[in-house]
């Protein structure tokens, strides 16, 4: 509850006094910020609050993002350095940034297909006996190419209805009824579901559906904990808030920095394996329930394995 989140949260700050690993910035000089040197502690959920204009996105967009790239990452383009110096970034292998920027611009993309989800659910598909008789592959299973999508509306189970002197509007495509897909794509089942019942399901109803599939449980157990377990996978993204498709990113982002981790580990890279995650405003429009999920998110999913949960390394803007 609020007060055990409270409790750990205070000892983890009572444990920062005693960290020695500190990202340091010297000289920082971009837009309101002037000669500012500021140290945030390595393996902390740490907030940066102010007023409007104080420069909390100008530290971490035109500072910290810049400068871990500058350090860390030799494919980044080069840019005019806004700080005298920086030390710290050597604890990270990669940063992250997360903001509330829509994921999607057409009724194609989805949560399932933003956070990778779809692939595996669609390769599950392929492996189905009648799938394989009839020679169906993950491909078959996409609403976003031809073979299985209905071609009627072209994989969007909605069609554009354009009308002079009125605004553009979207109706149900007869052929499909919104399902997306062909009648013969529709009669694979996976224990009693077509593919456009799984897409309906909600992010919890799919929890379950899948736990027995690791690939998919992990991320989709993911987007339930950050409170979005009431979006269906195959939700438009057009019609999520800026909260929603925010979460769905940072959903993606450690999923993806798990991935990136994990790979260093079995390379034999037992060392700086961590990720630097830097979220902007995440509690805009978000219940207090909602915002205490995401928080327990930041400390418990940001590492690659339970043992180092405690560390996660996530410096981000309130």
């Amino acid at each position: 509850d609020h007060r055990d989140l409270h409790l750990s949260l205070r000892r983890q700050r009572q444990m920062c006094i005693r960290d020695s690993d500190w990202i340091e910035v010297k000289g920082a000089n971009v837009n309101n910020l002037k000669n500012l040197d500021i140290m945030i502690p390595v393996g902390r959920l740490t907030v940066l609050t102010g007023v409007s204009g104080s420069g909390k996105s100008s530290l971490m967009r035109g500072i910290l993002k810049p400068a871990f790239e500058s350090t860390n990452d030799k494919k980044a383009k080069k840019t005019i350095q806004k700080w005298q110096s920086i030390k710290g970034t050597e604890h990270f292998v990669a940063a992250y940034e997360v903001d509330q920027s829509p994921i999607g611009k057409t009724s194609r993309s989805t949560p399932a297909t933003y956070v990778k989800v779809f692939d595996e659910i669609r390769k599950l598909f392929a492996s189905v006996p009648e799938s394989r008789i009839r020679g169906y592959d993950a491909g078959h299973f996409s609403f976003n190419t031809a073979g299985g999508r209905c071609e009627a509306c072209g994989g969007n189970g909605q069609i554009k209805l354009e009308m002079n002197f009125l605004p553009t509007t979207w109706v149900q495509c007869e052929e499909c009824k919104g399902a997306r897909y062909n009648p013969a794509t529709l009669e694979i089942y996976l224990n009693g579901k077509n593919i456009s019942d799984v897409m309906n399901m909600s992010v919890s109803e799919a929890c379950e559906f899948f736990k027995s599939h690791p690939k998919i449980i992990t991320t989709l157990e993911l987007l339930r904990d950050t409170g979005l377990g009431y979006l269906s996978l195959g939700q438009p993204s057009t019609t999520l808030s800026g909260g929603e498709a925010q979460r769905i990113k940072l959903v993606a982002e450690i999923r993806k920095g798990q991935g990136r981790a994990k790979a260093a580990i079995m390379k034999g890279k037992t060392r700086n394996n961590a990720n630097l995650y830097l979220i902007e405003e995440p509690t805009i429009g978000l219940h207090q329930n909602d915002v205490i999920n995401l928080i327990e998110v930041c400390l418990l999913y940001t590492s690659p394995s339970p043992r180092d949960r405690t560390r996660s390394r996530m410096p981000s803007s309130a």
